[in-house]
């Protein structure tokens, strides 16, 4: 694979959405009809369908900066939202739904989906789940490389920081994140192993597509991949926030932490060591959020989520990485010792519901969905 070398540290990202009916508060199977309105505009290319027809994704430009990321984001939402809005549908954010069930989604109209369903079953139904894809471009293959291997090691921080998922089934899962358990499934997801060099990444991804269940690395979900096409590293494992603003103060993070290691910052001591530490705290930064105690495989230790992100922060703000982004790593700080996205859920929701909480089994109470989903897609641009 040749990797298409982009300009170092440029950033971008993708964001699905979850349609729903502001009459039922449920998902709606409405994806393609958005999409192909969508696509009547200028803006169509920046929309894409997923496997199954509850989701729209956004696809942001390249950007030099986290304001005009923002703004762009903020604009193509917006848009999506209008046209939605004339067909009578709402988005919002949010890594699950509370009564989503794989067996009621529809897949989508295109080869794409029917390649997976025939593939994998009923899994790209059971993962029709809503996350975020942020890309760093990179200055050549080995930097790549280098800096895939230290965005893993803090896979379990991006998953705490953006945790959006407590809900699964008509249950409360116990999780701040159930969302990112679910490629754990599939042979080719999960944790990137520890890359040697662009050679072992080829190899690694070779080896996949011999066994048949991948044709391509755009079939293999890590969360953290090498994307030689686009001359970037792609960190996958993000809930979608609730909010753009959130979503976008995420990438900005991602980006300054993607900078540390690329200039050296932050370097991983024992790269290959640690394999336990990272799986177990990947767990635990699922059930608990930024509440969770986390290895550290930069300092050697077991920390809270909060104070490592805390840290981490100050090691941005003091090398200044990117220096265009720092409003946006100010706010992403200041979120980090705020209401956490599945907390603010849970709240939400047993405000509203009836019974106050939400059994496990129990089918959501229709007005209390209808002003619960309303509440979540007015959180998309306003703010939270």
């Amino acid at each position: 694979m040749r990797f298409a070398a982009s300009e170092p540290l440029t950033l971008g990202l993708e964001l699905e959405l979850q349609v729903v009916s502001p009459r039922t508060g449920q998902l709606s199977p409405s994806g393609h009809a958005l999409w192909e309105a969508l696509q009547q505009g200028p803006q169509g290319r920046h929309f894409a369908q997923e496997a199954t027809q509850a989701t729209i994704e956004l696809n942001a430009s390249v950007h030099q900066a986290a304001r005009t990321l923002r703004e762009e984001v903020h604009a193509l939402v917006a848009l999506a939202q209008a046209v939605a809005g004339e067909q009578g549908l709402a988005l919002r954010g949010g890594g699950t739904h509370v009564a989503q069930f794989w067996n009621e989604r529809v897949l989508s109209p295109t080869e794409r989906a029917q390649v997976l369903d025939r593939r994998f079953g009923f899994l790209p139904k059971r993962f029709s789940t809503y996350g975020m894809h942020v890309h760093v471009g990179m200055p050549d293959a080995q930097s790549a490389v280098r800096v895939a291997n230290v965005l893993q090691a803090h896979t379990p921080l991006f998953i705490a920081l953006s945790a959006a998922s407590p809900f699964l089934q008509h249950g409360d899962s116990g999780f701040a994140a159930c969302r990112p358990l679910e490629p754990l499934v599939y042979p080719h997801g999960g944790p990137m192993p520890h890359l040697l060099d662009w050679a072992h990444f080829e190899s690694l991804v070779q080896e996949f597509c011999d066994t048949g269940i991948a044709e391509s690395l755009k079939d293999i979900y890590w969360d953290v991949r090498p994307k030689p096409e686009f001359g970037t590293v792609e960190v996958r494992v993000f809930d979608t926030p609730l909010s753009v603003d959130k979503a976008v103060d995420l990438a900005a993070w991602t980006r300054a932490l993607a900078g540390l290691a690329l200039n050296g910052q932050l370097v991983l001591p024992h790269p290959r060591r640690h394999v336990a530490e990272g799986k177990v705290s990947r767990f635990l930064a699922c059930r608990d959020g930024l509440q969770a105690r986390l290895f550290d495989p930069v300092q050697g230790q077991w920390v809270t989520a909060r104070d490592w992100a805390l840290a981490l922060s100050d090691r941005m703000a003091a090398h200044a990485p990117t220096p265009m982004d720092e409003a946006a790593l100010a706010a992403l700080r200041r979120r980090c010792t705020g209401e956490e996205d599945h907390r603010r859920m849970r709240a939400l929701w047993r405000g509203l519901s009836p019974s106050g909480g939400l059994p496990e089994g129990s089918a959501p109470c229709g007005d209390a969905l209808v002003a619960y989903s309303a509440a979540l897609c007015a959180q998309l641009r306003g703010g939270a």
